[in-house]
């Protein structure tokens, strides 16, 4: 898949919302170009992706070195693979040496705010396990929708671009936030605390997203 077709996906997240409120309120149906995406989405499971990345802010007075530095950061790795497998759900391990990034798929109508109380806790255990001289490693996290459905031949579709929302919203993201796409906060606002005002995430080719960051 090239670099456009990801930029074009981006807001589907958004389209697949708007068009289940619009369902649910009794609305007319989507455009008739938007068919397919009715069709898996009608079979569908939700589900919310929680996806982190681990990053170092050196300080001016750091005192880590190269080998300290890759000590700690495995520290904060592992803390935040513990925290995900308290879970048992799918979790993966990706990005790079210097900047790791730890995702986890929390399946069902409730996966927003699991993955929001699991994030608070990654981003308490990552504080944790460095010492207040070694504190130069934050999570950047966010926190998308999506939906996955099994087709015939037993392929598996997802709809809703959660890994590329994700990856843009942690690019806004400051130290140790941890921000909710707008659709995933909708899902469990009764049950999970953020702040405001929202985060506005631009998006190539879309209207800019709001993010609300966990409280």
């Amino acid at each position: 898949m090239g670099e456009n077709d990801k930029i074009i996906r981006f807001p589907t997240e958004r389209r697949l919302q708007a068009a289940a409120r619009e369902r649910a309120e009794g609305g007319s149906a989507a455009p008739q170009a938007a068919t397919a995406e009715q069709q898996v989405d009608a079979g569908s499971e939700p589900f919310a992706l929680l996806s982190v990345e681990i990053r170092r802010l050196s300080r001016s007075d750091s005192r880590l070195d190269g080998d300290v530095a890759g000590r700690v950061l495995n520290r904060c790795v592992l803390a935040s693979l513990e925290i995900l497998a308290r879970e048992k759900i799918p979790v993966d391990l990706a990005g790079t040496v210097l900047r790791p990034i730890v995702e986890a798929t929390f399946p069902g109508a409730g996966g927003a705010a699991r993955a929001a109380a699991a994030a608070n806790a990654l981003r308490d255990a990552v504080r944790k396990v460095q010492r207040e001289v070694e504190l130069e490693f934050h999570p950047f996290g966010a926190i998308t929708t999506g939906a996955s459905a099994a087709m015939q031949g037993g392929v598996k579709v997802t709809t809703g671009s959660p890994e590329q929302v994700a990856a843009r919203i942690r690019e806004h993201a400051a130290p140790g936030q941890i921000l909710m796409s707008e659709p995933a906060w909708r899902s469990c606002e009764n049950r999970v605390a953020v702040t405001k005002p929202a985060v506005e995430v631009t998006i190539p080719g879309s209207d800019a997203l709001p993010t609300y960051p966990l409280a």
